[in-house]
């Protein structure tokens, strides 16, 4: 089960204020939620335009509580254990360090959409890449649906929120790698009754088979089919085709833009993908590329990425 969430809120110019989509989490068994949020300093050096002190720090200490304090009620409400930490400092170091210090299984972060319009979020000076770059932890980008007030939001509009459905129509996209089948360990943790629909999804380079024959290409085949057997062994046959809950979709071409177009026809829910290399210079060479930035940043669903 995954118990223990970070819950990571940075009180942006829109933050979500419907807490239902982040109640439904408790749907794959979390339990207790630490809620953080990061003054930084050397941001608001320069939005303030003046000499920053400890006074100044005080004064939005202050008033991060009390907004940490209202959702710490609601989502109490849900029946969550909920606390909460302010730090101050760099904010992926104090996130990541804090996910350490509460040994918690998921760290949960926003990636923000203004209604149902896809955003461009890019990596460049935002701490979303470093987080996950330094983090160990499984880290869960959500879509949310923000708005000025969440009184904006229509009421059959809420029920059909993305974010409410996060884990109910999964696609699992691999390349066979030891890295990205570490994916599995965090899919068996969720309950088997709230994935209903598992699709698993691999990207082949065209030019790797245009210039196979007849029986390299049929050898090549095969290996994928059984290499997919084997995943679907490794999630202990939970999903199955007799179970009309798992699908398998093969594409040809750049993995990137084929995982996006494929999300982006089928309307899925969550996009779960291992962490790729070792070395954090591997990982930003994945993850900062400019299709990487449309995966990660105009995908329309929540991504969920795993070490």
């Amino acid at each position: 089960m995954l118990n223990t969430a970070l819950y990571a809120i940075n009180f942006g110019e829109f933050f979500f204020e419907n807490l239902e989509c982040f109640a439904n989490l408790a749907k794959i068994g979390l339990k207790e939620i630490v809620l953080i949020h990061v003054i930084d300093i050397k941001k608001l050096q320069h939005s303030l335009y003046s000499r920053y002190d400890k006074e100044d720090e005080e004064k939005i200490r202050k008033t991060s509580e009390i907004r940490l304090e209202d959702i710490k009620k609601n989502l109490e409400k849900y029946g969550f254990g909920v606390s909460y930490v302010i730090k101050v400092g760099d904010i992926a170091d104090e996130i990541v360090k804090e996910a350490d210090r509460e040994d918690i299984d998921l760290i949960v972060l926003d990636k923000k959409t203004a209604g149902r319009v896809n955003s461009f979020f890019s990596f460049y000076d935002s701490p979303l890449y470093d987080i996950i770059a330094k983090s160990n932890k499984p880290v869960l980008i959500t879509k949310r649906t923000l708005m000025h007030s969440s009184s904006l939001i229509k009421n059959d509009e809420k029920d059909n929120l993305d974010c409410k459905n996060t884990f109910t129509d999964v696609v699992f996209a691999t390349d066979f790698s030891e890295s990205s089948l570490k994916a599995i360990r965090v899919l068996d943790k969720i309950p088997s009754d709230i994935i209903k629909t598992m699709t698993l999804f691999t990207v082949i380079d065209e030019k790797y088979i245009r210039n196979l024959d007849k029986n390299a290409l049929e050898s090549f085949e095969h290996d994928i089919a059984e290499k997919f057997e084997s995943i679907i062994e490794d999630l202990r046959y939970r999903y199955s085709k007799e179970k009309n809950n798992l699908n398998i979709a093969v594409r040809k071409g750049t993995p990137c833009k084929e995982i996006t177009d494929f999300i982006e026809q089928t309307d899925k829910k969550l996009l779960v993908i291992g962490y790729k290399g070792e070395a954090k210079e591997k990982f930003k060479e994945i993850f900062l590329g400019s299709t990487a930035q449309r995966l990660i940043g105009a995908l329309p669903c929540s991504i969920l990425v795993v070490k």
